[in-house]
């Protein structure tokens, strides 16, 4: 089986573009598969969301977290 991506900008003519491929026999429109997140994309969230602690040594984090 080939598979082929097509990227559109214009979401307005999705429906149409669906219509006219679902018409041709043998073509297929698949759905898209959702990423499932990884350790580093939920990291890479929680720094954008300003979820951080900074610490500037070893020392600081011990006091910090009562060791």
């Amino acid at each position: 089986m080939t598979q082929i991506t097509i990227n559109i900008e214009d979401k307005s003519i999705l429906p149409h573009l669906k219509k006219i491929l679902n018409a041709i026999e043998g073509v297929s429109i698949a759905k898209p598969s959702k990423r499932k997140k990884c350790g580093i994309d939920d990291a890479l969230d929680d720094i954008k969301a300003g979820r951080v602690t900074h610490f500037d040594n070893v020392d600081d984090m011990f006091k910090a977290f009562g060791i």
